[in-house]
């Protein structure tokens, strides 16, 4: 999965979670909305970083000194 569409993804269902929440409680949807998105931004980035280092690692075994 690329990067783009990972963090697109994450970035989706944690607006969308934020916004069901945000109606459920009876309050306004739209700061929610604007604060889940931005922490499935982040999160996104680092289920990424995190994916990309895995496959880095085992790409490149560490050597032996």
């Amino acid at each position: 999965m690329n990067e783009k569409r990972l963090i697109s993804t994450v970035t989706l269902l944690t607006s969308l979670c934020g916004y069901f929440y945000a109606k459920h409680i009876e309050k306004d949807a739209v700061p929610i909305v604007m604060i889940s998105g931005f922490f499935g931004a982040v999160l996104g980035e680092t289920i990424y970083s995190l994916i990309n280092e895995k496959d880095d690692n085992d790409k490149h075994p560490p050597s032996a000194i």
